[in-house]
């Protein structure tokens, strides 16, 4: 009898399933709840569309993926590792695909230290790296989202409250993160004491199960981000870097959705797009569920619905989406099968080679 499905597998198979539970039904109440939304509009809304720029809203969802892999490939060979570009395009896409799939992103940096392992980074300089990059990628939604409040100010004002409380709740976050990390590096003591009572509370009151392995976890996680710190303060330069390539990868994203509404309308306001856009970004951010599907399309609908129709917001959500997250997906995991295909044929032919070697030694 075959061998069935190993753990990781049955894991990625539920974290696709719950995704597909939750796309399924933010598809049903869309189209069950809006009259203008159906295939016919947006099969018109597409013809309708400028292809250079539906074109261009394309290249910058590979953009997307090719900035993280950009700023990991500086960091990684800054601290020593002399990996390719396109191995860091893979860490950055094995990144985007695991995060797609799993609440709150929880997958995606575990998925780029397992390919940075396997090509031979030590697990310090990856997990480094990562930690470079994770602080420069909160810095990036924080430095968008208040050029977002900058640029329209009185945009804010117009949104429904709970668009409100989930873009406040997004930058709230996104702070608590950075104050995190940044606590984390500066006074690690204090926060394991902190977290280490709160722990106890929570195992006291019974809503937490096995204190002691959270309290190992929360001791690790403060660990990997002190000693993050203290590389960081030799490379302050390399984390500026990697703060701008973070905030090029976030332009990218929020570009894509701008393409794609000029494409349909060339006499649309592109900065005011791009902040509402920014808004979104913020908000859906702060939603733990896979690619905030479902927040994503309840912020654009109520955003955008302060300057646009019904019908022209519902189409440029659904090609958006399609291009920004969908073929995000299996673009990344095109690329991250590819590799992986590719890390097994290597080690297949090392393990020969060691044989042949083996048996010329005898």
């Amino acid at each position: 009898m075959g061998k069935g499905l190993s753990k990781n597998a049955k894991k990625q198979l539920v974290n696709i399933l719950f995704l597909l539970l939750l796309v399924g039904i933010t598809l049903f109440i869309l189209f069950t709840s809006n009259r203008e939304l159906n295939f016919e509009n947006v099969k018109n809304f597409i013809l309708g569309c400028n292809p250079w720029l539906i074109a261009a809203a394309f290249a910058c969802m590979l953009l997307f993926i090719g900035f993280e892999g950009l700023s990991l490939h500086l960091i990684s060979r800054r601290l020593g590792h002399k990996c390719r570009l396109y191995s860091s395009m893979v860490y950055s896409a094995a990144d985007v695909y695991y995060s797609a799939l799993t609440p709150s992103a929880s997958g995606g940096q575990p998925a780029s230290a397992y390919y940075m392992v396997k090509d031979g980074m030590d697990t310090g300089t990856a997990t480094f790296a990562l930690v470079f990059n994770l602080i420069a990628y909160t810095g990036a939604i924080l430095v968008i989202g208040t050029a977002g409040f900058l640029l329209r100010p009185h945009m804010f004002s117009q949104f429904g409250v709970w668009v409100k409380v989930l873009v406040a709740a997004g930058f709230t976050v996104q702070t608590l993160l950075l104050v995190f990390f940044i606590a984390c590096m500066r006074c690690h003591g204090a926060v394991l004491k902190f977290g280490n009572a709160v722990i106890s509370f929570l195992a006291k009151i019974r809503l937490m199960k096995n204190p002691d392995k959270w309290r190992e976890k929360l001791g690790d996680e403060v660990e990997k981000y002190r000693a993050g710190f203290e590389e960081m303060k030799k490379h302050k330069a390399l984390f500026f870097g990697a703060l701008l390539l973070n905030i090029a990868q976030r332009v990218s994203q929020i570009l894509i959705n701008c393409f794609v509404c000029i494409a349909a309308d060339g006499g649309i306001s592109f900065s005011e797009v791009f902040v509402m856009q920014a808004f979104v970004l913020i908000g859906y951010n702060s939603v733990p569920l896979p690619g905030g599907v479902g927040a994503f399309e309840y912020l654009y609908l109520r955003i955008y619905g302060i300057v646009f129709d019904d019908a022209f917001i519902l189409a440029a959500m659904m090609v958006t989406r399609v291009i920004s997250y969908y073929l995000c997906i299996v673009v990344s995991g095109l690329m991250t099968l590819a590799y992986h295909i590719h890390i097994l044929k290597r080690n297949e032919g090392k393990k020969i080679q060691e044989a042949v070697e083996d048996e010329k030694s005898e």
